[in-house]
């Protein structure tokens, strides 16, 4: 093979290296134009240390970024070993809003730690809210979360009525009304006054 020839495969392979770094550059998910790909694989980097501090912040701070591409990610991290960890994949996976995650969330409703419970009520609120407010919510969101109005911790009780008053489904107006009849407590009931006015006005 002589030198030309060697030469000349160099520079084919150097500008097909170009060219695919060109191509992913301006790809629509990749960082010319897309702001959360370099900040979300930063993130996701984080979330696989050995240190669950660092694991917490990562689930956290992709929360804050918002790209669905964190979502699978953030399901598997639904299994850390580190409640602090999981918490933070809850929450983060409601601020994304993406249908993946409704399934893998209902169950933490169960979960032994109030705090745990209370953030899936929070996420699965944010999952159940759309910007067409003629759309319906997924019926399984709207039955979780009046089952979480008789939570025994007050804070998950009340952070579920808040989420079916953001979300204004008529379904859950028996069941609020049904509480408030049957509460003791003045502050859940106020909750409640909030949360039927708010669904009273969504479907005015």
């Amino acid at each position: 093979m002589t030198r030309e020839t060697v030469d000349s495969a160099s520079n084919l392979s150097l500008k097909q290296k170009v060219q695919k770094f060109i191509t992913w550059l301006l790809h629509r998910d990749g960082p010319a134009r897309n702001w959360r790909y370099v900040p979300t694989h930063l993130l996701l980097r984080k979330l696989r240390s050995e240190s669950a501090e660092m694991r917490a912040y990562a689930a956290e701070g992709l929360g804050g970024v918002g790209d669905v591409h964190a979502v699978a990610p953030l399901i598997d991290a639904l299994d850390d070993n580190n409640s602090t960890v999981r918490r933070f994949a809850i929450s983060s996976l409601g601020k994304i809003r993406d249908d993946r995650a409704t399934d893998v969330l209902i169950p933490f409703l169960q979960d032994e730690e109030a705090d745990m419970r209370c953030a899936a009520v929070v996420a699965l609120g944010e999952l159940g809210l759309s910007t067409d407010r003629f759309s319906t919510p997924p019926v399984q969101i709207i039955e979780a979360l009046i089952n979480s109005i008789t939570d025994s911790d007050r804070g998950v009780c009340s952070a579920a009525i808040v989420a079916l008053g953001r979300i204004g489904n008529l379904q859950a107006v028996s069941a609020l009304n049904a509480l408030a009849e049957s509460t003791d407590s003045e502050w859940i009931r106020r909750y409640i006054s909030e949360a039927l006015h708010q669904i009273e006005e969504q479907n005015a």
